[in-house]
């Protein structure tokens, strides 16, 4: 999963639940897709999930359209940094973790994850 920084507040995610990002600004070699996930940081230094929910722009310099989740605590982001699977007992968490963000976008209501 790929690490992207955002040049928002924390509350400011929270609040819109979604970020349009130039790939210029990821710092990533590669491209995007629709449905990949990833850990995005804010200027508070906050860890958030994300998913990429549309690609537009031009094929030069894509831009991805990121819904925000919920606010992830440092051992989580990092766990999903990894290139390892999630430990099964932490498999329900990271679950509930993402349930929660998802719920909170749909009802529109800011709040942590």
């Amino acid at each position: 999963m790929e690490l992207v920084h955002v040049r928002l507040q924390a509350e400011d995610l929270i609040g819109e639940g979604h970020v349009v990002v130039p790939h210029a600004r990821t710092g990533l070699d590669d491209f995007l897709l629709v449905g990949d996930e990833l850990v995005v940081t804010d200027q508070d230094g906050e860890f958030h999930g994300a998913t990429v929910t549309a690609v537009g722009g031009d094929g030069h310099d894509p831009l991805y359209h990121l819904r925000i989740g919920a606010r992830l605590p440092i051992d989580l982001a990092a766990e999903r940094m990894t290139d390892t699977d999630v430990r099964p007992e932490k498999a329900a968490l990271h679950d509930v973790v993402d349930l929660l963000g998802e719920l909170r976008g749909m009802l529109g209501q800011p709040g942590q994850g």
